[in-house]
């Protein structure tokens, strides 16, 4: 499991506007190892490690999601958000230099939706948004380089405080959009796969190394910091019946 980079945002940031719901800013951040590109925002704290956290797992388990930086944010970088002689703490996701989905979707919805659920990762995000219990997938947090390759960004409103571990979030746009498009011939095979290939490999994280990978003990509490890892600990358990629900199936139909 990497190592989350530590960064501090350097003057000139440009705010970005792409519909999205936070403050924004593509922003040079530098590393100890080098200068990049990133998208940096201001959210809570707790939503800051949520990030993190899904980040580093998600990375971990081979989904397309770009480099996570927590990222400290001076006065001198954001003189209108941040107050004199203090700083801030930030999210950034490193420049994947691929526009959002919506751009795509915009021009053409249906070639674009069928693009998205061919795409050979469509079914790990699904079911890895079922775990992380995030309800806002939505095309503004998709990146789609216009051919094949997709990146996912954008998992604060995962893990929400008000979610109990075995229960559904609101939505799962990818997957309720593959459960709606695929025959029930390949939504059986399609949960076959979730359940035997990719649920399994939650279980051999190493869940007691998250905290230290993200370092969220040194701008949240212990309290907070414990409880995000213990509701991905607890929903494993329940994982299974809340993607089967989200195919629709009736449980006898599903002994596998």
């Amino acid at each position: 499991m990497e190592q989350i980079e530590i960064g501090i945002m350097l003057p000139g940031a440009i705010k970005f506007n792409d519909d999205n719901v936070n403050p924004t800013w593509k922003a040079h951040i530098q590393t100890h190892k080098e200068a990049v590109v990133g998208f940096v925002k201001l959210v809570e704290f707790r939503k800051v490690y949520v990030e993190c956290v899904c980040a580093v797992i998600g990375r971990e388990l081979g989904l397309p999601i770009p480099k996570p930086i927590l990222v400290k944010v001076p006065h001198e970088s954001l003189p209108d958000e941040v107050p004199k002689s203090s700083f801030t703490i930030g999210f950034a996701s490193q420049d994947a230099e691929y526009p959002s989905f919506r751009r795509y979707f915009n021009s053409n919805s249906q070639e674009a939706i069928n693009s998205l659920i061919n795409f050979s990762k469509a079914l790990d995000i699904s079911v890895f948004d079922e775990w992380i219990g995030n309800w806002d997938r939505n095309i503004g947090n998709i990146l789609f380089d216009g051919k094949d390759e997709y990146y996912f960004i954008d998992h604060e409103n995962a893990i929400d405080r008000k979610l109990n571990s075995d229960a559904p979030a609101s939505r799962n746009q990818i997957l309720e959009q593959l459960a709606s498009s695929l025959s029930e011939f390949e939504k059986y095979k399609s949960n076959r796969i979730s359940q035997t290939n990719i649920t399994p490999t939650y279980e051999g994280l190493p869940f007691s190394l998250v905290s230290e990978k993200t370092l969220g003990g040194l701008y949240l509490s212990d309290d907070e910091v414990v409880s995000v890892i213990q509701f991905l600990e607890e929903r494993l358990s329940s994982l299974k019946e809340l993607v089967n629900d989200r195919w629709g199936f009736q449980q006898q139909e599903l002994s596998l």
